[in-house]
């Protein structure tokens, strides 16, 4: 498997392939279904903030840390675990600070799994 990037182990996404039976078919579709959700986790990470609603942004960071780590998505999980930390500190400025930072690296490790699919 190529190097997919800074942004993306490759290690993770081959344990993936294997944790689901060898069946790049499945995996590549966890890595789209995750594609699909990006915008919307994002979404309603920003409308939770923005109304405090505190337990649905952890509930939003939880998924996307989860299922960042289980794409080898370190930067992106590593980003939203700050984010989570940050959160359980009720700093909920701090929080939407953070906001365009991991809205970037989010966008960017989009990039790169869509360009691994398309490899």
């Amino acid at each position: 498997m190529p190097n997919v990037s800074p942004l993306v182990d490759p290690a993770s996404l081959q344990r993936l392939r294997r944790d689901l039976g060898g069946d790049e078919a499945v995996q590549n579709r966890f890595v789209n279904d995750f594609l699909a959700l990006w915008h919307s986790r994002e979404s309603r990470l920003r409308t939770a903030l923005a109304s405090a609603d505190l337990e649905e942004a952890d509930v939003v960071l939880l998924s996307i840390r989860s299922s960042s780590r289980m794409l080898g998505a370190v930067r992106l999980e590593n980003t939203a675990g700050r984010l989570q930390s940050t959160l359980k500190n009720r700093d909920l400025s701090g929080c939407r600070q953070q906001l365009p930072v991991l809205a970037e690296v989010g966008a960017d490790t989009c990039l790169a799994l869509s360009r691994h699919l398309a490899a």
